[in-house]
């Protein structure tokens, strides 16, 4: 195998982009299962790959903010005497607030390439922390353009949750200041609370829809070479297509992390415990992880 596992993505690219298909809804509970096979096959090397994921998406934007922000100081106290420091000042928060956006922007081309060592996985071969890279080489634009799209979409919808509660809120402060009694004051609290219910089934129901557009679009770009709108437009018809086995697995995912999430808290003190917590929540993210491939490969993949 070549540096980008180019083996299995020629392979799918060769063929045209298919139609999805339709599944049973129980293979929701299937694709956590052979998810979890395709951690166990290659723990460590999983715990390799996934550690240098979090490092690269967590640790190093924090890391270059806070080196831009110092930064920015400097520069700041050097042009002051010059009078450039509102623009120079300006131009370096700009890269200090781009510095976060730039993970959701490049989520999808890292993915895709997990997307590749699933399959590498599943075909017998072994994973690599270069596989996290794989995409990068595979017209990067497509992936960037849809973590683009991600990343307007989430922005929208919590400026509309932003300003839809900063005024009843707004609201809400004015009546409370009136001198009412506590009595009142509860009564009033809890209507405008009441007002802000309405606001929760849209904005789930988009958040939903926004998931639909990307659940299958990494895979879709990385191993059929679609366009961006081409693989949103795919992964919305799968999804829509599939809702039953989306549903059993989202129950399913939800009941593991819930017993992950217990594990953890209940593992105590010491370092055998802090093992055994981090190696729970590696196979559970893991596991997340390859069966979104195999949902892909049940519903998208002609090898399937």
């Amino acid at each position: 195998m070549d540096f980008l596992g180019r083996e299995i993505i020629q392979d799918s690219a060769l063929l045209p982009p298919t139609e999805p298909r339709h599944v049973t809804a129980m293979r929701g509970l299937a694709w956590l299962r052979e998810g979890f096979k395709l951690f166990a096959t290659q723990p460590g090397r999983w715990l390799l790959v996934l550690g240098l994921w979090l490092i690269l998406s967590l640790i190093m934007p924090t890391l270059i903010t806070v080196a831009l922000e110092d930064l920015r100081h400097a520069i700041v106290i050097a042009v002051t005497p010059l009078g450039l420091q509102d623009i120079l000042g300006g131009l370096l928060e700009l890269f200090v607030l781009l510095a976060p956006l730039s993970t959701v922007l490049l989520f999808p081309v890292v993915f895709a390439g997990l997307m590749v060592g699933c399959g590498e996985v599943a075909y017998g071969r072994r994973l690599s922390t270069r596989h996290l890279f794989a995409a990068f080489f595979r017209e990067p634009a497509r992936f960037i353009t849809v973590g683009g799209i991600n990343a307007v979409g989430q922005i929208l919808m919590s400026q509309a949750i932003t300003w839809f509660i900063h005024d009843q809120i707004g609201e809400l402060d004015l009546s409370l200041s009136g001198g009412m009694s506590a009595a009142q004051n509860l009564s009033s609290l809890m209507e405008k609370l009441s007002q802000l219910t309405p606001l929760v089934l849209p904005v789930l129901l988009l958040q939903m829809l926004l998931m639909a557009a990307l659940w299958f679009t990494p895979p879709l770009l990385v191993f059929h070479q679609m366009s961006p709108w081409s693989a949103i437009r795919a992964s919305l018809l799968g999804c829509a297509q599939n809702i039953g086995a989306l549903l059993v697995y989202s129950l399913a995912v939800v009941l593991m992390l819930s017993f992950v999430g217990a594990v953890s808290m209940s593992a105590g003190a010491g370092i055998l415990f802090a093992v055994l917590a981090l190696g729970v929540l590696v196979a559970a993210m893991t596991t997340v992880i390859a069966s979104l491939y195999i949902s892909y490969r049940d519903i998208f993949s002609p090898h399937a």
